[in-house]
């Protein structure tokens, strides 16, 4: 979808509501194509951008880290291949599929410690230790914008390439064996095993109208088990769950039943 007058929320059946030198107040809009400098999003626009943008543009908006024009303007630079900014652990999860609690398991550190470092800065002195951890160059820690995708999409490849990553990356020390207990037993009502898939997850926003393809496996369990198997037999529209500097699990569910 590209911004033109078909999709201005001042477009009112082909009259321009705006004022600018594309079309005046109240003139017939001709060309659908074109848009103008005062062109703002209309609601279909504005749901295929909240829907299709990549994900941590999504949590930005989401979370209210930048305005709507910001997540605008980035989402077209990000669609034209231009960098723009990314939290350095967002970039670590969009391209390697890995979250938080997993990068704690392979460092063999709390949660705590990595959540600590995504929200201050890494600290000086475990700078080798991330790097080491993620098989990346130190000195791309600190940038925090899309130009290091191309390099971690290499380092991605040394990453999985680990002998034993996929068990390391499913190990329950004891913080996260006591996170899916809390998820089990408290947070979700369901079986041990699936509690264990979902506790490497560490934020998640989802919407029914969301293609599927940003998340990870994990972030699929979580989704697949609310959609089919929550006790109220009754149907998700959105998922908000993200997990807390102490590695407690926060849920929020909107949900409709099939019923009404």
């Amino acid at each position: 979808m590209e911004k033109n007058c078909s999709n201005c929320e001042f477009n009112f059946d082909g009259i321009c509501a705006g004022n600018s030198d594309l079309y005046k107040y109240g003139e017939k809009i001709t060309d659908f194509t074109k848009h103008c400098d005062c062109w703002d999003a209309n609601l279909e626009y504005f749901t295929y951008e909240t829907m299709n943008a990549p994900r941590f543009l999504r949590e930005k908006y989401k979370e209210c880290s930048i305005s709507y024009s910001d997540f605008s303007i980035q989402f077209d630079n990000y669609k034209a291949g231009k960098n723009i900014p990314i939290n350095f652990f967002d970039a670590i999860k969009f391209i390697y599929g890995v979250s938080m609690v997993d990068l704690a398991v392979i460092m063999n550190v709390s949660f705590g410690v990595v959540y600590n470092a995504k929200i201050n800065g890494i600290p000086q002195k475990r700078i080798s230790h991330f790097a080491e951890a993620l098989c990346v160059n130190p000195d791309i820690l600190s940038i925090d914008s899309t130009i290091i995708f191309e390099e971690l999409r290499k380092s991605k490849k040394t990453f999985f390439a680990q002998t034993n990553i996929q068990s390391r990356l499913s190990e329950l020390p004891d913080w996260k064996q006591k996170l899916a207990n809390i998820i089990s037993s408290e947070c979700l009502n369901c079986p041990i095993h699936i509690a264990k898939k979902i506790a490497r997850v560490d934020k998640l926003y989802w919407d029914a109208k969301m293609p599927m393809d940003d998340f990870t496996e994990s972030e699929k369990s979580l989704i697949e088990y609310i959609i089919h198997h929550n006790k109220y037999k009754k149907q998700a529209i959105s998922l908000e769950y993200s997990l807390d500097r102490a590695c407690l699990p926060h849920l929020h569910l909107r949900m409709y039943d099939h019923k009404k």
